[in-house]
Parts: structure tokens; C-alpha cells; sequence
């Protein structure tokens, strides 16, 4: 479903990011993709989802080369498969719960966002939080909802950079929990970078950058 090829990202400051990274990635993988600071995990995954360009090699996703779209094809392409997941939730924080998510639904022009909405929301266990705002939730519930709004699109992919990374281990694990239950349901392939060496195991397997490369 996902092909790297020879991935290399040099910034403008001379910083090698990334250096030669190959994989593939089967439709419905669960992969985990960690490494110490500063490894180039969010770069390699910006370039996956095409918010950066790299400097050279290429992308492949069922077939479609994003290293070659313009920004308009790249914006349709992620709208119609990719959903990328923060670290920090970036909800919109004078909307409620259900507002965060109608919007997105309303900016696509699909016919019935909230009943959508409210059908995620109640997957996620968050019905009993449709009105509240985003201050008003726990650090869990914040990310269950941007996990939410991710889900309006009705990706194929997810992109996941350090979405524990602000929550207790519980909590992560409750996010990972609920990451495997939709690629259960819905087919959905995941790519999610993290420090957090307890949740390997929840991963099919892993990719370990370091200083940029792809290592074993």
C-alpha cells in the first residue's frame, strides 16, 4: 500500500534528516516507527503524508507517486486517504466537541457531517462530551477527539506522530487499544512514530531510524 523509495531530506541548514530510507507498508499494518530524538521520524512521516517535500527519492501510495503531485493533487489525495494525528490535539478550542468535528465534515461537503460526527463520537465513548469544550476534557478525551475529527474523512491511512506523547501510560495504552479496534473494523493502516518503548508491543513491527537511517 506504501512505498518508500530512497528517501533523503536535507534542510536548508545543511541538517541531514533523512538518509536513503526504503520500506514498504502492507494495506492494514500496524507499524511502529521509533528512535531517539532528533532521529528524523517526524520528517519521514511529514513526507509520507506530503506536508514536505524531500529532497530526493519517492513516495508511493496504491500505485500514486506524491513526491510528483502539486499541492492541489497532494491536498485532494490527503482529503480522500490520509489523516495525520499530532502530538498536540490542535482543537478548536472555542468549539465544542461535536463542533470540532461537524466542521470538518461541513468543509468537505458531505451531506450529513453531524450524523457522522455523532456516530464517531459514539464509537469513541465520548457522547456524554458532545457540548463540552476542548479545556473541559482530559488529555485523553482531547485526544479521542482529534482521533475523531481524523475519522471524518473516512481515511484509508493514519499517520500518528507521538500521539501519547502528552498522556499517562494508561491513557496511551487506551489510545493504542482503540487505534488496533479500527484497524479491526475499517481496515485502516497506521504509521505511528513514538519514544514510548511499552508500546511495542503493540506494533506488527517496527521501524528503528537513527540518525536518519533506517537501521536492520
Amino acid at each position: 500500500m506504501i512505498i518508500v523509495e530512497n528517501l533523503s531530506k536535507v534542510y536548508p541548514d545543511g541538517t541531514k534528516a533523512l538518509k536513503w530510507v526504503s520500506f514498504r507498508v502492507s494495506q492494514g499494518e500496524f507499524i511502529g516507527l521509533m528512535g531517539p530524538s532528533g532521529s528524523g521520524k517526524s520528517t519521514l512521516l511529514h513526507i509520507i503524508a506530503g506536508l514536505e517535500k524531500p529532497t530526493s527519492g519517492s513516495v508511493f501510495i496504491e500505485g500514486k507517486e506524491l513526491t510528483a503531485m502539486n499541492e492541489d493533487q497532494l491536498s485532494e489525495f490527503r482529503k480522500n486517504n490520509i489523516a495525520f494525528i499530532f502530538q498536540f490535539y490542535y482543537l478548536l478550542e472555542d468549539f465544542s466537541v461535536l463542533e470540532n468535528l461537524t466542521i470538518v465534515g461541513e468543509l468537505a461537503g458531505q451531506k450529513s457531517p453531524k450524523k457522522k460526527a455523532l456516530e464517531i463520537l459514539d464509537f469513541l465513548r465520548l457522547s456524554h462530551r458532545i457540548n463540552h469544550k476542548p479545556y473541559q476534557l482530559s488529555g485523553g478525551e482531547q485526544q479521542r477527539t482529534a482521533i475523531g475529527r481524523a475519522l471524518m474523512l473516512s481515511p484509508k491511512i493514519i499517520l500518528a506522530d507521538e500521539p501519547t506523547g502528552n498522556l499517562d501510560l494508561e491513557e496511551g495504552k487506551k489510545i493504542f487499544e482503540l487505534f488496533l479496534e479500527l484497524r479491526k473494523q475499517r481496515g485502516i493502516t497506521f504509521i505511528i512514530a513514538t519514544h514510548n518503548q511499552e508500546m511495542r508491543n503493540y506494533f506488527d513491527r517496527i521501524l528503528r531510524l537513527k540518525d536518519g537511517i533506517l537501521e536492520g
